[in-house]
């Protein structure tokens, strides 16, 4: 099902994978130093919160009982997903058009080998047999061969990609989707999967060109996320101190009125409430209410 004795490992595919991994031991060292991290306004609060979601499953076993709980949750169904009891074509868009449709397998084939899937991942994450990013890439292809629901299959492909490379110690993973990056590089990801589904017909799959591609893709994720670090860094550099002692709060409070700023920080009413206008207009903290009800949030 696999095809793995056919990965062949080049010089490009190492380098990418080694610039990923920098940034994961970057990110984890400046993880202890979150004001950086408050910069990142509306990423900061997504990742925030999908670290809670993803959290919560990381020591659960992946298996198929689990993958249909998460599909549930991120489309909204109230009842556990069930895979699909029909085949559709799976169909590759960049914005409105329709760039082509893939083949996919039959219910009975989704039954049969989804649980093999699930386990192998499983089984390859813990063993650490294969570089996480391998396993992550190769699962993520053959999901997508096999779109196991009758929809959301890509949209969970993408929130799965997330939650392993989080469960694999790429804590910035949530800070970055993919969702975007897929959309600017429409044509090479519909490329890289017929590529791989036609090759896997003839029982000799060639994983070089979806490897090389999903590779491409999460260094994308992480310049992406890289910039915009980098620019937090030049403004905390230029910030004044309360400002970042005001962000600061934010870690452990979803909300806070003026009152209890005041008390915090032990700043003066005057210049708190022109720090904090400042960080209201540059867009990272959300001023709610009105006098004296008036409380903050972070974007």
């Amino acid at each position: 099902m696999l095809g793995l004795q056919h990965v062949k490992i080049t010089p490009k595919m190492l380098r990418l994978v080694s610039e990923v991994d920098e940034f994961k031991g970057a990110w984890s060292a400046m993880e202890n130093h979150t004001t950086s991290l408050q910069l990142l306004g509306d990423v900061s609060s997504f990742g925030r919160n999908f670290k809670e979601i993803a959290s919560s499953w990381q020591d659960q076993p992946l298996d198929v009982d689990l993958l249909c709980r998460l599909h549930a949750a991120f489309t909204g169904s109230k009842q556990v997903s069930l895979f699909k009891e029909s085949s559709m074509a799976l169909q590759v868009m960049k914005g409105d058009s329709l760039l082509g449709a893939l083949d996919v397998a039959s219910p009975a084939e989704v039954r049969n080998l989804m649980p093999r899937l699930m386990s192998w991942t499983e089984k390859a994450l813990e063993e650490k047999e294969f570089h996480p990013l391998f396993v992550i890439a190769i699962f993520t292809a053959i999901y997508l061969q096999f779109c196991p629901f009758e929809k959301g299959n890509q949209k969970l492909a993408r929130l799965l990609v997330i939650l392993l490379m989080f469960k694999a110690g790429y804590g910035y993973a949530p800070y970055s989707m993919l969702d975007d990056l897929l959309q600017e590089r429409a044509e090479d990801y519909y490329k890289a999967l017929t590529h791989t589904q036609k090759t896997l017909a003839t029982g000799k799959i060639d994983w070089d060109v979806w490897l090389e591609f999903f590779f491409e893709l999460l260094k994308a994720q992480k310049d992406k996320l890289q910039v915009r670090i980098e620019k937090g860094g030049s403004e905390i550099a230029n910030m004044p101190g309360l400002s970042t002692k005001i962000l600061k709060l934010f870690d452990k409070h979803d909300r806070l009125s003026m009152k209890e700023i005041e008390r915090y920080t032990r700043g003066k009413r005057s210049t708190l409430k022109l720090r904090l206008g400042e960080l209201v207009e540059g867009g990272y903290l959300m001023r709610h209410g009105k006098a004296r009800a008036t409380w903050y949030s972070r974007v």
